[in-house]
C-alpha cells in the first residue's frame, strides 16, 4: 500500500533494519528474502544492515552474505567494516557521562546494560534473571548471546575508557516503561528511542541510523537520493525520513509509516523483499506478486 505516489529511482545503498523488518518475528533470514539482497549486491547495490543490535549480535546469515561490506549498530552510534572489524564512524556517549545515567536508570525498575567495542555487557544481577524484567522467552537467548556477563558494569567502563554506543533497557512494567521516557528524554544530550514494546535505548542526542547512513552515504560517495531504507521502529524513523525511498513495514509504529514514501507488507510477509523487487527492478527468476 503506497502513502505516496513516487517514482523509481536510482538505489545504490539499502539501508535495513533487522528486527521487524528483514528479519521474520521468529528471528528468520527468508530464502526469498536472502535471494533478494544477494540479487541486488550482484547488481552492485550495497546492502547494509541498519540495527539496533550490537554488532556482535547482528546474525551471521547476514554478515555472512558475499558482498556485504559495512553495518550501522547500536542505532547507528557505530558503522563497521566487516572485513577489517573496525568502525569508520562512531557516535558514542562519553564514558564518564555513561556513568551518570547508569546512576540515575536505578531509580526505576529496569534492567540496563551497556554496548561498547562492538559488544554488549551486562551485569550478572540482570544476566541471570532475565525473567523479571519482562524480557520474552524466544528473546533470551538472543539477549544472552550479544552480551558478557560481568560483575561491575561501572568498574569495566571506569578501566577500559570508551565510548558507550547505547545503553538498553527492558522493563516489565508499562507505567515504569512511559515514567521513565518522559524523564530520560528531558535530558537534552540523549536521545531515547524504542525498538521493542518493552524496551528504552539511550544513545548520544545526535546519534541516529539516519545520521549513520547519511556518514556512510559520504565515505561512499553516495548521496541519500540514492538510499533506500526500511524500517518499523521508532529507532528506525530518521533513517527512514532522510532517505531517498523510506520504506515502513505494514507491522510498523504509526510515525515511521507517517514518514515513509511507501508502505510494504509486513516483516512475515517478506515486506523487505517486496518492495526492494518493486523500486530496485531486479530481475528474480519467481519475483514477488
Amino acid at each position: 500500500m503506497t502513502v505516496k505516489k513516487i517514482e523509481k529511482k536510482k538505489i545504490r545503498l539499502i539501508g535495513l533494519d533487522l528486527d521487524g523488518t528483514t528479519l521474520t518475528t521468529d528471528k528468520r533470514l527468508t530464502p526469498h528474502t536472502k535471494e533478494v539482497l544477494e540479487a541486488c549486491i550482484r547488481q552492485g547495490i550495497e546492502v547494509l544492515p541498519a540495527t539496533g543490535r550490537v554488532w556482535s549480535g547482528i546474525p551471521k546469515e547476514l554478515t555472512d552474505i558475499e558482498g556485504v561490506r559495512y553495518v550501522i549498530s547500536s542505532n547507528g552510534a557505530a558503522v563497521v567494516e566487516l572485513a577489517t572489524g573496525k568502525a569508520v564512524y562512531t557516535n558514542g556517549i562519553g564514558w564518564e557521562r555513561a556513568l551518570e545515567i547508569f546512576d540515575l536508570l536505578e531509580e526505576y525498575d529496569t534492567f540496563y546494560d551497556a554496548y561498547a567495542m562492538g559488544n554488549g555487557w551486562c551485569e550478572g544481577r540482570f544476566y541471570d534473571d532475565l525473567d523479571a524484567f519482562g524480557i520474552e522467552h524466544y528473546l533470551q537467548p538472543m539477549v544472552k548471546k550479544s552480551r558478557t556477563r560481568i560483575d561491575d558494569l561501572r568498574g569495566w567502563v571506569r578501566e577500559h575508557k570508551v565510548p558507550v554506543e547505547k545503553i538498553n533497557m527492558f522493563f516489565k512494567d508499562e507505567e515504569n516503561r512511559q515514567k521513565a521516557f518522559r524523564e530520560l528524554s528531558q535530558l537534552p544530550d540523549l536521545a531515547v528511542t524504542c525498538s521493542l514494546s518493552n524496551n528504552l535505548e539511550i544513545n548520544h542526542c545526535t546519534c541516529n541510523k539516519g545520521d549513520a547512513l547519511l556518514n556512510l552515504g559520504r565515505i561512499l560517495g553516495i548521496p541519500m537520493n540514492e538510499i533506500m531504507a526500511c524500517g518499523d521502529g521508532n529507532n528506525d524513523l530518521e533513517m527512514v525520513r532522510e532517505a531517498g525511498v523510506g520504506i515502513a513495514m505494514e507491522n510498523g509504529e504509526e510515525s515511521v509509516k507517517e514518514a515513509a514514501d511507501y508502505i510494504t507488507a509486513t516483516n512475515d510477509e517478506e515486506g523487505v523483499a517486496r518492495a526492494i523487487e518493486l523500486f530496485c527492478d531486479l530481475k528474480l527468476k519467481e519475483p514477488v506478486k
